[in-house]
């Protein structure tokens, strides 16, 4: 959960008066490690917010090309197609299932139509 601003200033402040860390935790109901982090914030951007997080790793299989690839060899196994975009076959699985795309089933069983 992240605190906004006005509530960490607040209790830096109060600590800066000369509360404990002790009371603080128990008064606010924080933990001793987000004062920690609140003050090293501090110390090292001049900021009390938080670092902004990082950018998001882009996803290495297009599902776009993903789906044209079942398409043109819809006979192909994971094996194959994983070999296409230069991962693993448990990486194309997951992805097929995430795009709703399941199993090649047959509608013919044991010789009845």
């Amino acid at each position: 959960m992240s605190y906004s601003n006005d509530f960490r200033e607040c209790v830096l402040e109060n600590i800066s008066k000369g509360m404990s860390w002790d009371k603080a935790c128990k008064i606010f109901s924080i933990s001793r490690s987000s004062i920690a982090s609140w003050l090293k914030n501090i110390q090292t951007t001049g900021k009390i917010s938080d670092f902004p997080r990082k950018a998001y790793k882009v996803r290495k299989i297009d599902s776009d090309l993903l789906v044209s690839a079942i398409n043109k060899t819809p006979d192909a196994t994971l094996e194959e197609i994983s070999k296409q975009f230069n991962c693993w076959p448990q990486s194309i699985h997951k992805r097929c299932v995430k795009l709703g795309i399941t199993r090649k089933k047959n509608n013919i069983i044991c010789g009845t139509k």
